[in-house]
């Protein structure tokens, strides 16, 4: 196993995530889980994935963690470029994660109502929200096709099969790569997407669409943009405007003090695992719920020691609403990666970084962000108060080789 190699590249995706893990396992083996915004792969994800190609390689899996526009929009642009799966224009996609409204079952029927046709074209002529300061490159993809109308024209293995099952940790706990390689699904569950697949349908009853849901790709990209809106257009609980009031501007509070629980039903989808590459553990959390997290962690340690990792990507971007001091009890790592340009929620949350590097430690911990934040710039002079050490890096965007992370 001593020829194994492990790095990962987070891309600046604004305040959406983007990453590539390239391995040598000792086959080459490529994962690229979310792709940011169109800009973000245009810029950035494309030179890399053509080099790959290049060198001969394949992208063994592309994720989609979860349906939000900061996370999805460069992954449609992807396939858009890319097209048809059997001649690739970019590079051969051997397998591709993401839960559409065909891969929830939703109970079908034969025809769609006329009227439900016309509501069902002005959802989807809508597309992906988008922030107002969006370039012209952005307002173009959020009206294309969605994720999901693309996998099914280009014939790709989508959930490792035709897009109609699920991807969860309950009927896929584990998930091979090769054979030294694999994911341990810690998310979604199938009660969290049977959740998300009611919010859906109740919402196309609010809108007015009453009748029943067919095999007709318009309401795969209905099933998006409404998931996507939802995030965009987001309600705060009450007790989460509480919070962010009381956060704001501050420095001094602990995150048991003011950590509460994410309530949105999308994040919860979102597909958290563990990547296992030869002895490296990588641990990706996309915007998933800490208490989910934890009940599956907990499942997984056989003892009372912190499940160590080469690297974590911290939940939606570092928000206090999805990292608990319950669950960094449970988990260490060498290295955080924290994707944010800090221009939404203020992400991410002083509290939580204070809170990873305030633990004791043997090791020293590397901060990378993906961009200069004034969380980071905090960072940088912030003393841990239990006097572990640790570096801030920001702006990394560059390669990062896990390779001799040994904890």
């Amino acid at each position: 196993m001593s020829n194994i190699s492990v790095k990962l590249k987070m891309y600046p995706a604004s305040n959406g995530d983007a990453f590539l893990i390239s391995a040598n396992v000792p086959e080459p083996l490529n994962i690229m889980i979310d792709g940011g915004y169109a800009s973000t792969y245009n810029k950035y994800i494309s030179p890399d994935l053509k080099e790959l190609a290049l060198e001969g390689c394949s992208l063994n899996l592309v994720v989609a963690t979860h349906i939000d526009a900061d996370h999805i929009l460069g992954l449609i642009e992807f396939f858009k470029s890319n097209g048809c799966s059997t001649k690739s224009k970019i590079i051969p996609v051997l397998n591709v994660i993401h839960n559409s409204v065909r891969s929830l079952n939703p109970l079908k029927a034969d025809l769609i109502r006329n009227d439900d046709l016309e509501l069902l074209k002005e959802i989807n002529h809508q597309g992906y929200p988008i922030s107002e300061n969006k370039t012209e490159e952005e307002i173009s993809a959020r009206q294309g096709s969605s994720l999901a109308a693309l996998l099914l024209a280009g014939k790709y293995n989508w959930n490792f099969s035709d897009g109609n099952q699920s991807i969860n940790c309950d009927s896929f706990p584990t998930i091979k790569l090769n054979s030294n390689a694999s994911l341990k699904l810690l998310g979604p569950s199938i009660e969290r997407l049977n959740e998300l697949k009611k919010w859906w349908l109740k919402e196309l009853q609010r809108i007015g669409i009453i009748g029943g849901i067919t095999e007709d790709i318009i309401f795969d990209d209905a099933f998006e943009f409404l998931c996507a809106k939802n995030l965009f257009k987001r309600n705060y609980t009450k007790k989460e405007k509480d919070v962010i009031s009381q956060v704001s501007g501050s420095s001094t509070h602990s995150l048991k003090d003011v950590y509460s629980p994410d309530s949105s039903i999308t994040n919860s989808s979102s597909v958290a695992f563990i990547a296992e590459i030869g002895s490296a553990m990588l641990l990706f959390l996309g915007d998933a719920w800490s208490e989910d997290i934890e009940i599956k962690i907990q499942e997984l340690k056989t003892n009372t020691n912190k499940l160590l990792f080469q690297a974590i990507k911290i939940s939606h971007h570092g928000s206090l609403h999805n990292t608990s001091t319950s669950l960094l009890e449970l988990i260490d790592a060498a290295s955080y990666f924290i994707s944010s340009d800090g221009n939404h929620h203020d992400h991410p949350d002083i509290e939580v970084l204070k809170e990873i590097v305030d633990r004791p430690s043997r090791f020293t911990r590397r901060l990378y962000f993906s961009y200069p934040t004034p969380a980071s710039t905090f960072m940088k002079n912030y003393k841990s108060q239990s006097g572990a050490c640790f570096t801030v890096h920001e702006t990394a965007n560059n390669w990062i080789d896990l390779t001799s992370e040994i904890l």
